[in-house]
């Protein structure tokens, strides 16, 4: 199957439920987002520039995906252009160079580049989310953990070559967007920004008819994270911890007691992005320690 590419000019700023779809693919589909830089409507090279920050690149539907499934994004490569920006501390921007795999913070300072998306999310049921936040609903069925996160400004750098991501499917075809791709950026997102960059994201996706939770979460190095949001980072610390032990309670027969001090044993809580109105985290479980989490790959 060859790969389909969805050019730049196809973004969303928010992501409504009702928003047509600007591809539709195939389950098992490699897809190549071209994807704006997350400051475009400032530093982009024009003609057209987004109207707001973090334009993301979409919404592509997957046939087949029917409320209930989720589409399971597997991330194969993330490729930025060789600059990106931070602000200048003026109301402007900064441009920053990509050289031999480092971002030049400055002349002496050389970061070494990992490339991830910020942006990563489908829509709600109903209503829409601003692609700077993230979409959370309420669900009568997701058990004590009544919070889905469906993505958004994650901001998390598991979200990144290697992931295999799975976001749950509220309206046909899923909506996936991507975008807001940093070049480097720390856990936090602490000084408002990482290395703001265009980049070319590569993706295979598909449908899991079951997934492990009702809520977004993804495997990387072994791991099951499970990822929370909410308005402060204890909100998304305790959505992530809950809906965790949900998954431990429900695939391994365990007490919530019980799950909740097996995370204490084993898991860590990695935070995603403080610097928004809404913060994000995820709790990471090995699963050398619960092997019958696995998933095939």
């Amino acid at each position: 199957m060859s790969e389909i590419v969805v050019s730049r000019d196809l973004y969303v700023c928010e992501l409504s439920s009702e928003t047509p779809a600007a591809i539709e693919v195939q389950p098992g589909s490699v897809v190549r987002l071209c994807c704006r830089e997350a400051c475009d409507r400032g530093t982009g090279p024009g003609p057209d520039r987004a109207p707001a920050a973090n334009p993301s690149t979409g919404p592509v539907a997957v046939a087949g995906a029917a409320p209930g499934a989720a589409l399971r994004v597997e991330v194969l490569d993330v490729v930025p252009v060789e600059f990106g920006h931070i602000g200048d501390g003026e109301g402007g921007y900064r441009e920053i160079r990509i050289v031999d795999g480092a971002a030049a913070f400055s002349d002496e300072l050389r970061v070494p580049i990992r490339p991830m998306i910020g942006v990563l999310g489908v829509a709600l049921p109903e209503g829409s989310w601003d692609a700077t936040g993230c979409g959370l609903f309420e669900s009568a069925g997701a058990g004590k953990a009544k919070r889905v996160l469906v993505g958004g400004n994650m901001d998390t750098n598991d979200v990144a070559p290697g992931a295999v991501v799975y976001l749950p499917v509220c309206v046909p075809g899923g909506m996936l967007v991507a975008g807001d791709v940093h070049a480097v950026m720390g856990d936090g997102e602490i000084g408002g920004q990482g290395l703001e960059v265009a980049a070319d994201v590569t993706l295979r996706l598909d449908v899991e008819p079951s997934p492990l939770c009702p809520s977004a979460y993804l495997y990387r190095d072994d791991q099951l994270m499970v990822l929370g949001a909410g308005a402060s980072l204890d909100d998304a610390c305790r959505m992530a911890t809950l809906t965790t032990m949900l998954v431990l309670m429900r695939e391994l027969g365990l007490s919530e007691h019980d799950a909740g001090k097996l995370l204490g044993f084993c898991a860590d809580v990695r935070i995603g992005e403080v610097c928004c109105p809404i913060k994000t985290a995820r709790v990471a479980v090995p699963l050398s320690v619960v092997p019958q989490l696995r998933r095939p790959n």
